[in-house]
This record gives structure tokens, sequence and C-alpha cells, in this order.
């Protein structure tokens, strides 16, 4: 009985330990091949040649310096193509069948910042694309204007600045767009409207897409007791004039026809009379 359980215990730990040897392959096999790119700080050793191992930044051009070597490109490759590149290249002239091995240190970031749940800096790693960013800033917030949002990346010549649509990324009708190294993306808020008059929390309030001149009565707390409801009107600048546009809300309310409704803008203004009777 007794080598019975220790032949099981001899048998459970080598399951582990292959097991553990699987997740440890596992990890290294997908850094390998990870893209470097501009910003990452990698870890260079060379078996057996301690003065070869180094630690570097890739620069913005996408080169490292390495000993002997100069530079040498480093973004867009694999981990695993690098590797084989400064293995060939110390080949050459300078080491028989040199063992070269490369580890990320520290993953290039980007920013994310505005209407999003979760603004901050965050590594790129595992990030090609401007929905997957957003993704890592737990989305959108309710107010965020996902119609505009800026993608500004540091160029040559100064800043650059790109505009996107995620509303269309979403629906299939636009691409979406590649997210490089140290990129900050600007989410902005929809904008702000106000509530003025016979209701219960007259204010400013968050613009939501979509929102309209009854859900807004809502937000504000509903009309008070002397409230002409019939009477709101929505006031709202265009083209430097303004525009007054009646909202029957007690009709809508009352007989359901939300066609007679008005979607809110930015600095909408949504005015509630008072009743004389």
């Amino acid at each position: 009985m007794s080598i019975r359980i220790l032949m099981t215990g001899i048998v459970c730990a080598c399951v582990m330990l292959s097991s553990s040897f699987a997740v440890g392959g596992d990890r290294r096999t997908s850094e390998q091949e990870y893209m470097i790119s501009a910003d990452d700080t990698l870890e260079i050793s060379v078996y057996g040649e301690p003065d070869l191992s180094v630690t570097v930044r890739v620069s913005p051009d996408g080169s490292i310096i390495y000993p002997f070597l100069g530079n040498v490109r480093a973004s867009g490759l694999t981990i695993r193509e690098l590797e084989s590149n400064i293995s060939d290249l110390l080949a050459e002239d300078y080491l028989v069948n040199p063992q070269v091995s490369i580890l990320i240190k520290e993953y290039s970031k980007i920013s994310i910042l505005g209407a999003v749940k979760s603004p901050g800096s965050y590594q790129i790693k595992g990030v090609n694309t401007l929905t997957q960013a957003i993704a890592l800033a737990n989305g959108f917030t309710d107010a965020a204007d996902t119609s505009r949002v800026k993608i500004v990346r540091a160029t040559r010549s100064g800043k650059e600045t790109i505009e996107v649509n995620v509303d269309q990324i979403l629906e299939k009708s636009a691409s979406d767009p590649e997210i490089r190294s140290n990129d900050a993306i600007i989410v902005d808020e929809f904008g702000r409207f106000s509530v003025m008059g016979q209701v219960m929390k007259p204010g400013v309030y968050m613009l939501k897409r979509g929102l309209t001149a009854v859900e807004a009565i809502g937000l504000a707390g509903g009309f008070s007791t002397t409230a002409a409801q019939n009477g709101t009107r929505v006031v709202r600048v265009e083209n430097g004039q303004k525009k007054v546009i009646s909202v029957p809300v007690a009709d809508i309310m009352r007989g359901g026809d939300s066609s007679r409704d008005v979607v809110l803008q930015p600095q909408d203004t949504v005015v509630v009379p008072e009743s004389f009777f």
C-alpha cells in the first residue's frame, strides 16, 4: 500500500511538473511572437557572453543600438525574428553559434483620455486597433461622442490628429485604424444641455446621444405643478441664429406619438413656461 501511495505521488508530481513546463513554454512562445514597437524596453542576452547582455529601449525610428553591431532594426519584428537577426549578425564576424535570448522588460504605452470608463496609460501589448484600445479602458461612458474620437500621434514634423467615427467601425462601414506606441486617444463628451423653467430640478445636464426633449424633462425631475407642459420649447442656436422648436410634451406623453419629440443637440436649452390657468 505504501509503495502504491508513493508511486501515485510521483506520477502526480510528474504531471504537475510537465504542466508547469507546458505553461511556461506557451508563455515564452507567445512572447516570441510579439511584434516589437518603438519605446519597448528589451533585455538581450547571449549565452556565455555577459558583455553582450544589455537592456535597450527601441528608439522612435524603430532601431536599437547593440554592442559591435551598432544600429539594428527592431520595430515591426517579432522577438523570435530579432533574436535570429542578432544571432546571424554576431555569427558573421564575432561569435561561433551565438545563442541570443530576448525578453520584453517593459512594453510601450498609449494614453486613453476623456469620456471612457477607465482613462489612463496602458501597455500596448496585444493592442493593434482603436476599438481594442477603447476596450482596455473598459469602453465609452454614456456621455461619449463616439462619432469623433481623436488619435493624437507624434510625427517628425509635429503632431498629427486623426478623427475617427467609431460608430462606423462598429457598423462595419469603416476600417478600425491601427494604434501605435505613444498614441494619445481622446474621447470628447457629446456635450451638455440646459433645462430651465417649471421643472423640479432645473440646471445643466450631460447630453447623451439620441436624448430627446421629453427624456430631458424626466432627467430634470419632471414638471412642476405650475408647468405649461405643451408650451415646452427647445431653444437652439444654428449658424449664429436662434431657433425655437415647440414640443407639445403633454400630447406626446398622452398619445405616444414620439415623432413630435425633438432629439437634443449640444448647447440646446429646454424651456418650460409657467401655466397661468
